[in-house]
């Protein structure tokens, strides 16, 4: 989302809130065609509720 200039961190963790991951990777592999970049793997980890065990 940063090299092409979506949204910045705080942006990026409000959609994976609402959205979630595939919403992110999504976006980015549009970005990735219109700037004719090769789309390269894709992670997203979103942890949540990390609370003491």
């Amino acid at each position: 989302m940063d090299r092409f200039e979506l949204t910045d961190w705080t942006g990026l963790v409000a959609l994976l809130a609402s959205n979630g991951p595939a919403d992110i990777i999504h976006r980015v592999r549009q970005a990735e065609a219109q700037h004719a970049v090769p789309a390269d793997d894709a992670t997203i980890a979103h942890c949540t509720e990390l609370g003491e065990a």
